[in-house]
């Protein structure tokens, strides 16, 4: 009795398809360099203006972002300080 269950479930497993993978040719079908938004013109363009990019030394940089800050950093705080006016004048008023 078991080696006729035997039998007939290795005939079972013998019967059953094999699944053929086509190989490999190396042909692209669609161009993934867009996917991420940008076409091959556009990273190639963005790889010649990489190179023409001037060299900025580290003490260069500091004083660029110290210049910003001193430029940007009255006018934040004017904003803030405008807001907090606001705020403190709106809570004399509806308590």
């Amino acid at each position: 009795m078991w080696l006729a269950t035997c039998l007939t479930m290795k005939n079972k497993k013998q019967n059953k398809p094999k699944t053929v993978y086509k190989e490999d040719t190396g042909e692209t079908i669609y161009s993934m360099a867009g996917l991420e938004g940008k076409t091959p013109e556009e990273l190639d363009r963005l790889a010649e203006e990489k190179k023409k990019r001037v060299a900025v030394t580290r003490k260069e940089r500091r004083a660029m972002i110290r210049a910003a800050f001193e430029v940007y950093g009255p006018k934040f705080l004017i904003i803030i300080m405008s807001f907090s006016l606001v705020a403190v004048l709106l809570y004399l008023w509806l308590s």
